[in-house]
């Protein structure tokens, strides 16, 4: 996949494993900052013309806290004591059988591979992000 698809889609995002393992801020953040950084850029993705029919659905491991706003497409959630990767898989597969178009976004190959088993597409973080900052900037031009 060379680019983002314009189709609406759900996009299932791990977002603990989004904004921690490859979220390219200066050094000495915060966990919670990373993740406060990500929202943020997310929205700007969000609104982005090939993505402005798709919708966000991020799973942050642990209790719930605040992360800051999140724009009207993309809805925020937290795994408490359940992993977020079996909140990831069930959504996909649950969303892939109703006939809804879903991805799972994550770096986490263990997880890749579950979904990959139960038919759930999948895209690391790092294609994402590609994708995604690729967006942002035709939109600048």
């Amino acid at each position: 996949m060379k680019r983002l698809s314009a189709k609406p889609t759900v996009y299932l995002i791990d977002g603990s494993n989004f904004s921690m393992s490859g979220w390219e801020k200066a050094g000495g953040d915060s966990p919670r900052q990373l993740e406060e950084d990500f929202i943020g850029w997310l929205e700007a993705v969000a609104r982005t013309e090939a993505l402005r029919a798709s919708c966000f659905r991020v799973v942050f491991d642990g209790p719930c806290r605040r992360t800051g706003p999140a724009g009207p497409s993309i809805t925020i959630y937290y795994s408490d004591s359940e992993p977020a990767d079996e909140m990831l898989v069930e959504r996909g597969y649950f969303m892939q059988s109703e006939g809804v178009r879903a991805v799972i976004v994550t770096s986490d190959n263990g997880l890749r591979g579950r979904a990959a088993a139960e038919g759930v597409k999948t895209l690391t973080c790092e294609a994402f992000r590609a994708m995604a900052a690729a967006e942002l900037r035709r939109e600048i031009r």
